[in-house]
């Protein structure tokens, strides 16, 4: 085929979104398919939460696959792309397809909900850039499956809607918003990976700039240290100052929890389904345990319970108290889907939140379950601010809620309720003085006065804002998606009037 048969498919954007029609015949695709069909594709329960995507796939690590794709593809990609990130001022260059490979298989019902790719580090200097998606079959055998595009997170308004058609190959940069429509018969196939480029390294930038290689999940303040970890599979351990004093290694996937057990002592949580304990020796420097296989799925949260036991929860609706020798003396039962969070509010009871919707209360010594409280979206974060009692809950649709619970945790009344981001609340901290800080998926830190819903402050991110913590200084840091840690000065409390009712 020519170059003349590509065409942009938002010709109206300033980024890239580039269709090759046909470039693979159907025997071609046939081939490609063959693999995944061989290997058997898989739900992606473990990984991703149903509100995102529930569609199944087969993921293959296949250099050489990668390199006969380029070399179908090169004529029809773009060579450079400018550089829009501070410090960097060069181009990126073009280096080659992502030898990850991910074939993906929609059935009816299932669905790619509106979303970014992540970009996918190599290095401080290789990383990836545009998605790089083959339409595998017609969409004449199945009904619905569109791409969807999107202008922004928010907007219902369809930019441009594609409808597959097999042997197609498209290109689009990852910071469109787009959507895998949901099938409503048949079956849709793809094999999706993104294109790799490189650029020279950037002037070495102060403290707590571009700390991790993608997004920062969690921050865990470790007497005058600060724990940082994320998609680098990387767990960096900083001063007070911002330097980074040791980068500890040992995940194989993205670290997503991690909570203090003593001065010396942390545990770790990843999306490799293991946790590890972490302990300060002689000279200061901090060693890994073994693996504690506990999760048939992502380890989403951990807290701590006593300075030799720990809860863990996961993408398998478990919640597992664990000693230190990793042996599980008692496991949590009831959610039916990912536990979120979990957060402790005395010596022998905590807190849990859901994708399920629900937030319980558990007696974790005995497992018995003292507290639900019911919802109908996703419950991702979730706080405690025990002189007050309160249980603080943010969920999918951006509201944080507010229940004061009674003295023996069986009960629980609710007394705010407010819209407190676009898109869903993934963090909160309580703060002194009764105050509380939020993060979101619009790129906001919210500093809020529970008590009125107002939010004094309001500090914003490049990307979604996933972590806070308060360091040795009582400064509020927050961390996101667009890798770095920011510290925010903590204002006044301002007095307002009372929040309306959600």
């Amino acid at each position: 085929m020519s170059t003349e048969s590509a065409y942009d498919l938002l010709p109206d954007s300033a980024l890239l979104c580039r269709v090759i029609p046909r470039l693979f015949s159907p025997a071609e695709c046939a081939a490609l398919l063959a693999e995944p069909q061989r290997r058997a594709f898989a739900s992606s329960a473990a990984n991703y939460p149903t509100y995102y995507r529930n569609n199944e796939r087969c993921v293959v690590d296949d250099a050489a696959l990668a390199a006969r794709l380029l070399a179908r593809a090169a004529p029809y990609l773009p060579a450079t792309l400018p550089a829009t990130d501070a410090p960097a001022t060069a181009d990126w260059e073009l280096l080659g397809v992502n030898s990850r490979i991910r074939f993906c298989r929609y059935a009816a019902g299932q669905y790619f909900h509106r979303h970014l790719d992540g970009v996918h580090h190599v290095s401080p200097t290789v990383q990836s850039r545009l998605t790089f998606m083959v339409y595998l079959n017609d969409a004449r055998t199945f009904g619905g499956g569109r791409t969807l595009f999107f202008r922004d997170q928010y907007t219902p308004e369809i930019w441009a809607a594609y409808h597959p058609q097999q042997g197609d190959l498209i290109v689009f940069d990852h910071q469109i918003w787009h959507e895998g429509e949901e099938l409503s018969a048949g079956e849709k196939f793809v094999l999706r990976s993104d294109l790799l480029y490189q650029q020279p390294a950037p002037a070495a930038a102060p403290g707590f700039a571009a700390v991790h290689l993608g997004y920062i999940w969690q921050l865990c303040p470790l007497g005058p240290l600060l724990l940082s970890a994320g998609r680098d599979q990387v767990i960096r351990v900083w001063d007070a100052a911002g330097c980074c004093r040791q980068e500890l290694r040992g995940h194989q996937g993205s670290v997503l929890a991690l909570a203090r057990l003593t001065a010396d002592t942390f545990v770790s949580g990843s999306r490799d389904q293991q946790v590890r304990i972490w302990q300060r020796g002689a000279a200061g420097a901090f060693g890994r345990s073994a693996p504690l296989p506990l999760h048939q799925g992502a380890v989403l949260a951990l807290a701590r319970l006593a300075d030799d036991t720990f809860a863990s929860a996961g993408a398998d609706a478990l919640v597992h108290i664990v000693d230190t020798q990793g042996q599980v003396r008692r496991t949590l039962r009831g959610h039916t889907d990912w536990v979120w969070q979990v957060v402790v509010l005395s010596a022998d009871v905590l807190a849990t939140s859901s994708e399920d919707g629900s937030i319980r209360c558990w007696h974790w010594p005995s497992g018995r379950e003292l507290l639900r409280l019911p919802g109908l979206v996703s419950v991702l974060s979730l706080a405690y601010d025990a002189p007050r009692r309160q249980l603080v809950s943010g969920n999918l649709h951006g509201e944080i809620r507010v229940y004061e619970l009674g003295a023996d945790f069986t009960t629980a009344t609710l007394r705010a309720c407010w819209a407190a981001h676009r898109g869903l609340v993934r963090t909160l901290l309580p703060l002194p003085g009764g105050r509380l800080a939020s993060g979101g998926e619009d790129s906001c830190v919210r500093v809020w006065d529970p008590a009125t819903g107002r939010a004094p402050a309001e500090h914003p991110h490049q990307n979604f804002v996933q972590a806070l913590a308060l360091d040795a200084a009582g400064q509020l840091l927050s961390a996101s998606y667009d890798g770095s840690i920011r510290r925010w000065p903590l204002p006044e409390a301002a007095p307002a009037a009372p929040p309306p009712g959600c």
